[in-house]
């Protein structure tokens, strides 16, 4: 194997370069054939296969949450998707597949097995970034005048929490992560030990009982017949009712299919009103806060209430969950939920802080995954050779949350796409761009508009400028704007509930009590749409 630090060899280009090949990168590859008539990019994705998050995302029950209207591209709906249906994992994987192939982006435009490990610029007169890449155990070099990043939001699965328990390596049975099942694992007759009750949870308790009330999983037709689940639960989220029993949804289903979207967009965003901390947010909360819990106490087994429905924090403040039918499988004698911290592994199960032992076959960690954190693995190196880890910095309790003089000191990103000092770089689901209102499709499309019509002076024919990034100053207001808003306007700066660190939105450090928010944005995305198109000059640096 070539060491990384050997000296460069000769080196591939494309104008553009996209580091990922899930709903960003494709997206990216598609706009700029059909609205730019640019084929020249070159994707480099880390897995076999394209589709991110839904190409490893393959858990029994995996499947969009939102109206899927929202989780196609603008350009490119899906004829066979209803506003109320939620494909599943593999349909959207499929999908994403059709749009790689009509917009020639298979074959040939896509790397597999390829990990990007180094993006450094290379300064005037080159004005290029270069890409160090290993694959098959090789290391290769890329240059690209334009670099974006899509390496997506959620992808390293938080696993500490088990492994760090005494005995953690002693099981005898199989363990594995939601995000990373294991297919060859057959659950027949098997006691499942599962961790977790969020969207994961969620959607896999009734798939594994056949009870889902997803017709797009129900239809795969698969029969896991396990003997038992044991749930551990350690938090608490509100779960409202699928999207197919939704007045408004059901109603959407005889309009045009724009029509559909548009009014799923408003919708979302009248939805934002109830995450303001102001008199009508507070109002709008406690209102859905006593609807959903009722939703939630009419529909859960009694004995299990006081594990399942939230106390002491607001409607809106952590991720809400659409039942998948995961209340009413509850109900199934072959559930039980537990809600005693688990203190120790054995070889035959778990043993809780009461000293009761589980005995079990599988455990499955749905415990979400690692937040506030972008690009990990990847060395990005801009202007004068800073380091994109030492502009953000590596803690964010010393100081103030912002440091003029050494780029922002917290991860952050100008409308969650472009840093100072990191020229013709734009990240694409970065920093802040996801909504608990609408879909980070849309912030995706947005971030790509955004980015065309910055570079669109350097793309004009006979143009002499080679070069643009964000001013320090519009970066470090931007970042410190959207700190503002999240941690002193909205339900996610704590406002009635006990904590922020229960919400994996917000990053808190336990010693000063400072939190820092890089997963949300705190605002509309119309608004985001609107400044797409109309850039502000003044914000930005051609050279």
């Amino acid at each position: 194997m070539t060491d990384s630090n050997d000296p460069p060899t000769t080196a591939t280009y494309t104008q553009f370069a996209c580091i990922g090949a899930g709903f960003s990168g494709i997206g990216l590859g598609a706009t700029l054939k059909l609205k730019h008539n640019i084929t020249d990019i070159r994707i480099f994705e880390r897995e076999a296969e394209l589709g991110g998050t839904w190409h490893l995302n393959q858990y029994p029950g995996a499947a969009c949450d939102i109206p899927s209207s929202l989780y196609t591209f603008s350009f490119a709906p899906c004829p066979q998707w209803t506003s109320t249906s939620l494909p599943t994992a593999p349909q959207i994987k499929s999908y994403l597949v059709s749009i790689a192939e009509k917009y020639s982006l298979l074959p040939g435009r896509i790397t597999f097995c390829s990990s990007v490990q180094k993006c450094e610029w290379l300064p005037s007169p080159i004005s290029r970034w270069r890409l160090t890449v290993l694959s098959h155990n090789a290391i290769s070099h890329h240059e690209c005048q334009f670099l974006f990043s899509g390496t997506g939001i959620l992808f390293h699965p938080k696993t500490s929490s088990f492994f760090s328990l005494p005995g953690a390596g002693s099981f005898s049975g199989t363990v594995m992560h939601s995000a990373r099942w294991d297919h060859s694992v057959d659950l027949g007759n098997k006691k499942v030990m599962l961790f977790g009750n969020g969207c994961s949870a969620s959607q896999i308790v009734p798939a594994l009982l056949g009870r889902s009330n997803n017709a797009e999983v129900c239809s795969s037709g698969r029969d896991y017949n396990v003997d038992k689940i044991t749930q551990f639960v350690h938090s608490r989220h509100y779960v409202i009712p699928s999207l197919a029993e939704l007045f408004p949804l059901a109603l959407l289903e005889r309009l045009p299919r724009e029509l559909q979207r548009l009014l799923c967009i408003l919708i979302g965003e009248m939805d934002f009103i109830a995450m303001r901390e102001n008199k009508v947010g507070r109002w709008i909360r406690r209102k859905k806060t006593e609807e959903v819990k009722r939703y939630m106490r009419e529909t859960v087994p009694e004995r299990y209430s006081d594990l399942v429905v939230p106390e002491g924090v607001e409607f809106g403040y952590k991720r809400r969950v659409y039942d998948p039918g995961y209340l009413r499988a509850l109900h199934d004698e072959r559930v039980e939920l537990v809600g005693e911290r688990v203190v120790e592994v054995v070889p035959e199960g778990v043993k809780t802080e009461g000293g009761r032992l589980v005995e079990g076959d599988v455990i499955v960690l749905a415990t979400g995954f690692e937040t506030n954190r972008f690009l990990e693995g990847v060395e990005v190196v801009g202007r004068g050779g800073e380091r994109l880890g030492d502009h953000w910095g590596e803690d964010v309790s010393d100081g103030d949350s912002l440091d003029g003089k050494k780029g922002v000191k917290g991860v952050g990103a100008y409308e969650t796409v472009a840093v100072g000092g990191f020229p013709n770089f734009f990240m694409l689901a970065g920093p802040n761009s996801v909504t608990g209102h609408t879909s980070v499709i849309i912030a995706i499309e947005n971030a790509i508009t955004l980015a065309m019509n910055v570079i669109k002076p350097i793309l004009s024919k006979g143009s002499k400028v080679r070069e643009v990034e964000v001013t320090p100053e519009a970066e470090r207001q931007w970042v410190s704007n959207v700190q503002d808003e999240l941690n002193n306007k909205t339900i996610w700066g704590g406002g009635g509930n006990k904590t922020a660190a229960e919400s994996w939105y917000v990053k808190l450090d336990e010693k000063t009590g400072k939190r820092w928010n890089a997963m949300l944005y705190p605002g509309y995305q119309l608004g985001a749409w609107y400044r797409a198109r109309k850039p502000r000059k003044e914000d930005w640096v051609y050279q």
